[in-house]
């Protein structure tokens, strides 16, 4: 019995020593959430218009938003694509980073699917997105994160409240599919 006394808090203290090991490694090593504020609208105009280049445009709307590094490390590279509704085509894009304007790496995927590719983006750091985007029916978007591994791009809805607006955050197979 004696021997028990003994050696139970050796066996305790590493039964505890390896559950606070194992939570804390589960919290550590969790997915992380990147934010992608939508923080401007403006509506550019809602009647049929003809562009410089002759094509014919049902509406064109101006969309800002702002990716912020809001998980606890640094991301070497990585890709974030943005898409919205099927009938949308994006007219003009532009990104602005800490290294400048329309620096990034970035093309257009489709008429409404754009791709950029975000090197050493560390913590804290933001990079903004414009779209002049023509011919929005349902006003959807999907902002999906591409080639990175430990985190998630969640899409929050950070304008300042100007009129009513029915943009939807849905999900990839909703925004191919034909009205």
């Amino acid at each position: 019995m004696e021997l028990l006394i003994i050696i139970l808090p050796y066996i305790t203290g590493g039964l505890s020593g390896a559950g606070i090991t194992i939570l804390y490694n589960k919290y550590k090593n969790r997915i992380q959430v990147m934010e992608c504020h939508y923080i401007d609208e403006e509506t550019i105009s809602k009647i049929p218009t003809t562009v410089e280049d002759g094509e014919l445009h049902q509406n064109i709307y101006s969309k800002q938003f702002l990716l912020k590094n809001t998980t606890n490390c640094d991301h070497k590279t990585f890709r974030v694509i943005f898409e919205f509704d099927i009938t949308a085509k994006i007219i003009r894009n532009t990104n602005i980073t800490k290294s400048g304007i329309d620096r990034l790496k970035s093309k257009l995927l489709k008429a409404n699917e754009y791709s950029v590719t975000i090197q050493n983006f560390n913590r804290k750091d933001e990079a903004k997105f414009i779209f002049e985007i023509a011919n929005l029916k349902n006003d959807e978007i999907n902002v999906t994160e591409d080639n990175c591994i430990g985190f998630k791009i969640k899409v929050k809805d950070k304008r300042v409240t100007k009129s009513k607006s029915k943009l939807t955050h849905v999900g990839k197979e909703k925004i191919n599919a034909v009205s």
